[in-house]
């Protein structure tokens, strides 16, 4: 009987001793998705040039910071001796859209457009037509050039991915030409309820 009232005692004071100690406490902070720096835009500018080097961040942040959203960017320029290649690229949270119209920007004086060597055909209904950039919608007065790009579908089913190549543009480097060059971004068009972003 001493014996088993020891035995429970001892239990006792074993139990008060787990359960009266405390850990260290620490504190856990969750992981947050570093937060895209592309700025939304409402139709106003991107650039092709700069932070054409930046990475991005995946669809999934952009879609925490912004909920549904339509992006065109593009990677830095490739160049053959004179000749450089700019292709424009789209992505976007949601895979069917009803589209997307663009207006590509350029100097005439440093770059002379020479074709859109691959588009994207699916429900395309502008495909590269080049005109005076008379309406200066990228605010910029050294483009004097515009590109136009667009595409729309009817059944809201565009592109059908969520992430796919726009257009492939060739430029000619104006040999007297001694300045970087500039093309910007600015859309006539987008899904309605998308933020649109442009460029990185």
């Amino acid at each position: 009987m001493k014996i088993s009232s020891l035995f429970l005692i001892l239990l006792s004071i074993n139990l008060v001793a787990c359960l009266g100690e405390k850990g260290p406490e620490t504190t856990e902070t969750p992981e947050t998705p570093e937060t895209p720096e592309t700025p939304v835009d409402e139709g106003i500018i991107g650039s092709a040039i700069e932070g054409c080097d930046k990475p991005l961040a995946s669809i999934s942040d952009y879609a925490n910071v912004y909920g549904d959203f339509q992006h065109v960017y593009n990677d830095c320029i490739v160049g053959d001796e004179n000749k450089h290649t700019l292709t424009i690229k789209y992505r976007s949270n949601d895979d069917n859209t009803t589209g997307i119209g663009l207006r590509v920007h350029y100097n005439s004086s440093q770059l002379i457009y020479s074709k859109v060597v691959e588009k994207l055909e699916t429900d395309l209904i502008v495909d590269g037509s080049v005109s005076p950039d008379n309406d200066n919608d990228d605010n910029d007065e050294s483009t004097d050039r515009v590109i136009l790009l667009g595409w729309a579908s009817l059944n809201g089913i565009w592109p059908g991915e969520e992430e796919a190549n726009l257009a492939t543009i060739e430029f000619t480097q104006v040999d007297s030409s001694d300045e970087d060059y500039i093309i910007n971004y600015t859309d006539s068009s987008n899904a309605a309820d998308f933020d649109l972003l442009l460029g990185k």
